[in-house]
């Protein structure tokens, strides 16, 4: 049960807007409701084969990987006070740093001009495969390979593509029932709406972790203790 909530957690840290995005544009360019169901569908079969098949075939490494993690893990929580101050300080000038060039940056317009795919089947496999490189994705292959049970990864791959990809089968069910021009119409006029919030919301977080760490940093000289211990 545990697993499962870890799954679900994870599959809605990994949701991604650019399957949806790349429906958006097939369809913008001529696409069919047939065309975009076999899209969302060979995504999800494509992903969900990927991290059965993965967490399947590599049960075993992915078990010895995540011993090796807690090593580190342990080995970092035995560093000397001297090198957390260090530590500390590195991830305080990043975190301000990064602040200031997001408060710096001007607003980006989006190109409006969309770039052609060069077919479903090239979609789908950019899809598929750059799953690779989200950290929740690998997650979840480490929670499958961990229990290497056949069921169970081929349930806890399909909740993570369903959730992280849920922009796109909600659009593609738009698509079905012929709602798909209100649901981008509506879609575009939230994050008009919204992206301002949503990248004030961000930059205020990343000073308030760099606040964090400050105080972290300020408690461990004052007092000699760590907050975040």
């Amino acid at each position: 049960m545990a697993n499962l909530v870890t799954v679900l957690g994870l599959g809605l840290a990994g949701i991604d807007p650019v399957g949806m995005l790349m429906l958006m544009a097939q369809l913008a360019a001529g696409g069919s409701k047939r065309q975009a169901v076999l899209f969302a569908g060979l995504v999800l079969f494509g992903t969900t084969l990927l991290g059965v098949a993965l967490s399947t075939l590599l049960g075993s490494s992915l078990n010895k990987l995540s011993d090796f993690i807690g090593e580190v893990g342990t080995a970092i929580n035995q560093l000397p006070d001297a090198s957390w101050i260090w530590i500390d300080v590195a991830l305080i000038a990043l975190l301000i740093y990064w602040g200031i060039r997001r408060d710096n940056q001007k607003e980006i317009k989006e190109n409006q001009s969309e770039k052609k795919i060069t077919g479903i089947w090239a979609g789908v496999v950019f899809m598929v495969f750059t799953a690779l490189t989200d950290p929740s994705f690998l997650a979840v292959l480490a929670i499958s390979g961990h229990r290497n049970h056949f069921l169970l990864s081929l349930l806890y791959s399909t909740i993570w593509v369903l959730l992280s990809q849920a922009p796109l089968f909600l659009l593609t069910i738009a698509v079905i029932f012929n709602q798909h021009e209100k649901f981008v119409l509506e879609f575009n006029a939230f994050m008009d709406k919204y992206r301002p919030i949503l990248n004030r919301g961000l930059t205020g977080l990343i000073y308030i972790l760099a606040g964090v760490f400050t105080l972290d940093l300020a408690l461990y000289l004052l007092a000699g203790s760590w907050l975040l211990a």
